[in-house]
């Protein structure tokens, strides 16, 4: 380390989800650093920023609500935020201040809470709105979505060949991400795939790590099994017809990017909400894998081809995300340098990033007009208490006297 620390640096660049240890670099180097995140930013990022939490409409991203939220949903994801940041800071934060202690020293000790307040200049995230559920943001947040979404490049030999050969029909794309490999998947789950496949007339690219686990036998000859595959460049094919996916936030990217329909089978994590919102915006089907069936996926795969609103819904949200002024990686590259010619650009910062949790949900307002609204509840009420008693009194010293003969 101290070999490295000779070294000069303008800026260091750190996944936002539970990585700050790494932030002890940006004290050691004496530079800014910016956050990339994978996903939509958690909550405790939201309030590192100082951007707005939003619950009322903006979904935390595990528990797959919509941003139409009832009472209960608006309570359930408010809770689960603010839980998630104290979370944060009484048990992240306490942890990675003691490796700080080891690393500089009990004499140069500096919090992590105070390195971001310092030197965290920008949040660029992996979200764009047309695809994800808007979020609140400020300048110091940078949305680069789709930012590794690339132009198709040609297939390999063997499967332009396979493709070619699906004629109108085209192709289907198989794959779960690194999330869930093939071999991970139950038989009688695999087994409805295979049987459900053996039944279309398009030809099918599945995702398979280990092709040794399933005899040749098994395997309908629509059916290709390959360890890796070139997805990009699959989805952008004239001849690609469904993906079928977890739904994880690049895929779905690159679907949107490379304008095709899809199924999704999310299995934990973000998956489940980036499959709700794409069907909500009409240009997927959502399936459980506790209630799949041969016929259900059957079902679902024959309504995706042969209904044209999803291929139309797709041609749409494809044509919002692609419409932008420049592309999402030479908005980050922009950003990241405007970040160094400005020493870290400390006027992007929000003064929100100075405000406890009560302040910034206003609780110490509301609680202050619900005590002014009380007390003049109660002093209308003592007023009119003491107006309806002075009147009954006058009633009674008024009433009728006894006759004098």
């Amino acid at each position: 380390m101290s070999t490295g620390l000779d070294e000069k640096f303008h800026l260091i660049l750190v996944d936002g989800f539970f990585n700050e240890c790494t932030l002890l670099l940006a004290e050691l180097f004496d530079v800014p650093f910016v956050y990339l995140n994978c996903f939509v930013p958690p909550p405790w990022l939201q309030n590192t920023m100082g951007t707005p939490f939003a619950f009322d409409h903006f979904p935390h991203s595990g528990l797959s609500l919509s941003d139409r939220m009832n009472f209960w949903q608006r309570s359930l994801n408010a809770v689960t935020g603010l839980a998630l940041v104290a979370f944060y800071h009484l048990h992240v934060v306490p942890v990675i201040d003691a490796a700080a202690v080891k690393v500089l020293g009990l004499d140069n000790f500096t919090s992590i809470v105070d390195i971001e307040d310092r030197r965290l200049s920008l949040l660029l995230t992996n979200t764009h709105f047309s695809i994800n559920y808007l979020m609140p943001t400020s300048p110091a947040v940078v949305q680069v979505g789709g930012m590794h979404c690339v132009p198709p490049k040609p297939l390999p030999t063997d499967l332009e060949s396979f493709v070619d050969g699906s004629g109108d029909a085209g192709f289907i794309v198989l794959s779960f991400g690194s999330i869930l490999k093939g071999v991970e998947i139950p038989g009688g789950v695999r087994n409805i795939f295979l049987s459900t496949f053996a039944r279309l007339p398009q030809r099918v690219i599945w995702k398979w790590e280990d092709k040794g686990v399933l005899p040749d036998g098994l395997i309908p000859s629509n059916v290709k099994l390959v360890s890796w595959l070139p997805q990009q460049d699959l989805l952008g094919h004239p001849k690609a017809r469904l993906f079928i996916t977890h739904c994880g936030l690049l895929s779905k990217q690159e679907a949107v990017y490379h304008g095709v329909p899809f199924i999704a089978l999310p299995v934990w994590s973000d998956q489940p909400i980036n499959a709700q919102k794409a069907q909500e915006d009409g240009y997927a089907i959502k399936l459980d894998w506790n209630q799949l069936t041969e016929e259900v996926l059957y079902d679902a795969i024959q309504l995706v081809l042969n209904e044209p609103r999803y291929k139309r819904r797709m041609k749409e949200v494809s044509a919002v995300m692609r419409d932008q002024m420049e592309s999402p990686l030479e908005r980050a590259i922009y950003w990241i340098e405007y970040v160094i010619r400005h020493q870290g650009a400390p006027h992007l910062r929000s003064a929100s990033r100075q405000l406890s949790i009560y302040q910034k949900c206003l609780l110490d307002v509301m609680a202050f007009l619900s005590a002014v609204c009380l007390l003049a509840i109660y002093f209308l009420f003592r007023l009119c208490r003491r107006s309806v008693c002075s009147g009954q009194r006058r009633q009674k010293s008024a009433g009728p006297r006894k006759k004098l003969n």
